[in-house]
């Protein structure tokens, strides 16, 4: 429960992305919806209306394309032409527009909505999860509820799955409770009806649950044209699910037992945010003595999770193994190089700056096969344990590809 409340202190407040206007053109609709899509991504809330958030984003179509407002205190917009433009680059922009502005004070604060999230976990052959999961999003906002993250501590979940060629729903108080209770929609296209979602979600959202598993409706929708102008999301292939690559650049200090040496490092990461990622790694460390210069280098792959606590704090765990070369150059120019297997574990926080930019903090422990030693005149002038520890600061630089 006091994990609960942080996470709920620390998140940041509800953003109310406007409705277009009907009909609207298919680029400013596609547009309009990764918006909200990626809002939620970056642990955005979205609110019911404006009165239940401190900003707004507005898309709306002009004689040469589409402009984009964010609004709070004050309005930040740019516009956009319709034809061969990168979303990512829109969207992006976009949010940087929307944390530029000032925050208004909510209207409502003390009459909260609802806060659900929602989770997708399959759905039919040929129905892409995108397209339900912003169906679902859309028919929470149209009955007042505040959408928000699966991290954010919700109030519930609604959860959709796919079973055969039929689109199951079902309520939880979290994601372990979904597929009880389920109300089933049968799906014979690839864009099921609104309207018989919301009566759905209706159902899953009164008070009284049935516990008797119920047929809502059969849905023979027409097609539509997928849009062409920025993006379509009707397409399977074009799954959202988090992934990002950040790169990251430190420097630091570790220690080993008989000396400590300054080190520079960076770290290649590719996976969901928050969740698992694969890691690639190289650290420098040179040092010296009298009579000798040192210069290590590892390099190392692995795995690690990241947690977010809010839209600000991440924390991450990271496990890598790989090799360290270790090489020399004496007095009198003798040189050499040798190689070991180098074990490391990094733990650290993470702290938002601005728009995919993150300043980490870490404590990293590591391991080498064997120590190591070098002697002038049989004198020992630099010396190493295989063990290790310390820390580092740095910046990362986040972005999700499309």
């Amino acid at each position: 429960m006091i994990i609960a409340l942080l996470v709920l202190a620390m998140a940041p407040a509800p953003v109310f992305v406007e409705p277009v206007a009907i009909p609207a053109d298919r680029d400013t609709r596609s547009l309009h919806d990764q918006l909200m899509m990626r809002l939620l991504e970056e642990g955005y809330p979205l609110a019911p209306s404006a009165d239940h958030a401190t900003r707004t984003l507005r898309v709306q179509p002009t004689e040469d394309g589409i402009r984009v407002e964010a609004r709070g205190q004050d309005v930040q917009a740019f516009s956009v032409t319709t034809g061969p433009v990168l979303p990512l680059e829109v969207v992006h922009r976009a949010m940087e527009a929307l944390d530029e502005v000032t925050p208004r004070a909510s209207l409502l604060d003390e009459q909260p909505s609802p806060r659900i999230a929602v989770h997708v976990e399959q759905t039919p052959e040929g129905l892409s999860p995108e397209t339900v999961r912003r169906l679902l999003v859309e028919r929470l906002l149209a009955r007042r509820g505040t959408v928000v993250p699966l991290d954010a501590a919700p109030d519930s979940v609604l959860c959709a799955d796919g079973e055969g060629d039929a689109l199951s729903l079902s309520r939880g108080d979290d994601v372990g409770d979904c597929g009880h209770m389920p109300q089933l929609i049968a799906v014979v296209d690839d864009d099921p009806d609104p309207q018989v979602l919301s009566n759905s979600i209706d159902q899953l959202l009164s008070d009284s649950r049935s516990s008797e598993r119920s047929t809502v409706g059969t849905i023979t929708p027409a097609r539509s044209t997928p849009t062409a102008g920025l993006v379509t999301d009707r397409e399977p292939s074009t799954r959202t699910d988090g992934t990002a690559i950040r790169i990251e650049a430190r420097t630091g200090l570790y220690g080993r037992l008989s000396a400590a040496d300054a080190a520079v490092g960076t770290t290649l990461r590719v996976g969901r945010e928050p969740g698992p990622g694969g890691l690639f790694d190289i650290m420098l460390l040179p040092s010296s003595a009298p009579n000798i210069a040192v210069f290590e280098t590892s390099i190392s792959a692995g795995f690690g999770w990241m947690w977010t606590l809010s839209d600000t704090v991440a924390l991450y765990l990271r496990g890598l193994g790989g090799v360290q070369v270790h090489r020399f150059r004496q007095r009198g120019g003798q040189t050499g190089h040798r190689a070991d297997w180098t074990l490391e574990a990094p733990l650290g926080t993470s702290l938002r700056l601005a728009r995919g930019l993150r300043l980490d903090l870490s404590v990293r422990g590591g391991l080498a096969r064997r120590p190591r030693e070098h002697r002038v005149a049989d004198e020992i002038v630099w010396a190493r344990s295989q063990w290790r520890v310390g820390g580092s600061v740095g910046l990362s630089y986040g972005w999700r590809p499309r």
